[in-house]
């Protein structure tokens, strides 16, 4: 069942039940179909394909029609005169004018970036993006092959790749235009399609390829230029793709005479406060502990469950935050800590949990509002000072921040101003109840990254590890 927010919304979409059926992996049909993306036979085929889904689909609404009664808003005479429908074959233009249609909208070409990586097909109508890349995502950097063509390459070692294997940007961008206005002929909504240009598209051929697109009838055109967003998915060259072995790259040089900066050592006891934060991953404890001058010393985090992936990552993240406070050269730790709050706040992540000011996007961003809070940092574009506040329970009652528990007064000799000259909160010794052995709280269901999509989705569940964001599953 379908819930709708608005009354209005639910009239509107029951009135005209509009459907988007479409589909995916058509650069993997003409693969194995052998005919290249973009040429002449291939707009043939994508014509013959398209013309089948258009005409069974309208059918299949029309004999629905026949059983249920077609949508509401329908007037015969009016549907009739559309442009589709006077592009539908005579037959079935009889069929409709005598049965009526129970969808008014039936086709969409969607963007299936995700579910096509799920189905392990090309996503959409579009070519397939490379044979062999690099992807980059938060567990790393994947070489990745294609399946089909990792298929044929253990067939046919040694031999070129045939012309019917290409890549998003092997094409030229006025085919990927020809295809989009090949497809959208027999498609009544809206169709997602990008044009992958070479990175030495100037503006005149930009504007050269958007009239084309014009005169072509095409709805709209998404455009991308290669190198303009890098970072996430990398070509590889010919070289690594045919399985030859690179030239080693020359190693960097290093100043020998670097002397590292010197690091404070811990005492045996420090003081410091704990907040109990909430994250897209669960209740994350982060601790903030100051030296005797009321400087900060060391942050850490406690989440989740010991040894999962996300507790060794924030346990990471936390020992260089740490180091970086304790080494005595340079910044003042209060600097120092601002520096990170800059660095960390607004990281996003899979999930984010709250809204507006309180909105928390991942770890890192929990943190950098923890410490914000914790020091009288103001959040406005960029980390600036505010007048601190005298109590370190959280003032704006936002209900994501809070104490573990009362704490206990500190000594009044240990309050001293920061490098800064601002005010400073008095530092206060936590009270554990039970002793330091005291079990946090767990029971929240936490996720792990997953290896397959990188998303923080991956829960271990009746006795599997399995990912709610792209279905992936060890078992």
């Amino acid at each position: 069942q379908t819930y709708y927010f608005f009354k209005e919304n639910e009239k509107c979409a029951k009135e005209i039940r509009r459907t988007g059926l479409g589909i995916m992996g058509l650069g993997d049909c003409l693969i194995k179909m052998k005919i290249r993306y973009g040429s002449k036979e291939s707009m043939s085929a994508i014509k013959k394909i398209f013309e089948t889904l258009r005409n069974n689909a309208y059918e299949e609404s029309s004999d629905l029609a026949k059983e249920k009664g077609s949508f509401p808003k329908f007037n015969k005479t009016k549907y009739l005169k559309g442009y589709h429908i006077k592009n539908l074959p005579e037959e079935l233009r009889k069929k409709i004018a005598k049965q009526g249609i129970r969808n008014a909208v039936l086709l969409t070409i969607a963007p299936t970036g995700t579910t096509s990586l799920i189905s392990g097909v090309s996503s959409g109508i579009e070519p397939v993006y490379e044979f062999v890349f690099k992807r980059k995502d938060r567990t790393g950097e994947h070489m990745m092959y294609h399946p089909l063509y990792e298929e044929w390459k253990k067939k046919n070692p040694n031999v070129p790749k045939p012309d019917y294997f290409v890549s998003a940007q092997d094409l030229n961008p006025l085919e990927h235009a020809q295809v989009q206005a090949v497809a959208q002929e027999f498609i009544d909504s809206s169709i997602s399609k990008t044009v992958n240009a070479p990175n030495s598209h100037t503006i005149e051929d930009v504007k050269a390829l958007y009239m084309a697109a014009y005169d072509l009838g095409l709805k709209g055109l998404a455009y991308m230029r290669d190198g303009s967003r890098e970072g996430v998915l990398e070509r590889v060259n010919a070289t690594v793709a045919s399985g030859q072995v690179q030239k080693e790259e020359p190693q960097m040089q290093f100043n020998n005479s670097f002397k590292p900066k010197p690091v404070a050592p811990r005492p045996m006891s420090l003081s410091g406060v704990t907040y109990k934060m909430e994250t897209p991953i669960g209740h994350t404890y982060i601790t903030i502990n100051h030296n005797e001058n009321q400087e900060p010393f060391e942050i850490f985090m406690t989440i989740g469950k010991v040894g999962s992936d996300v507790a060794a990552m924030a346990d990471a993240l936390g020992r260089m935050i740490s180091l970086n406070l304790r080494l005595t050269d340079g910044l003042s730790p209060r600097e120092r800590i601002r520096q990170v709050v800059a660095q960390l706040i607004g990281i996003g992540g899979a999930r984010s949990i709250g809204f507006g000011k309180d909105r928390v996007r991942s770890l890192p961003d929990a943190i950098a509002k923890v410490l914000s809070l914790h020091y009288g940092f103001a959040l406005n574009g960029k980390v600036e000072d505010k007048p601190l506040a005298k109590d370190l329970i959280n003032g704006h009652s936002n209900g994501h921040v809070s104490k573990v528990a009362e704490p206990q007064p500190a000594r009044q000799s240990n309050a001293q101003a920061f490098a800064g000259g601002a005010e400073i909160v008095k530092m206060q010794q936590l009270a554990i109840d039970g002793g330091a052995g005291a079990a946090l709280d767990t029971s929240t269901s936490l996720y792990d990254l997953c290896p397959e999509c990188g998303g923080g989705s991956l829960a271990y569940e009746e006795g599997c590890k399995k990912c709610y964001a792209c279905g992936y599953s060890e078992c």
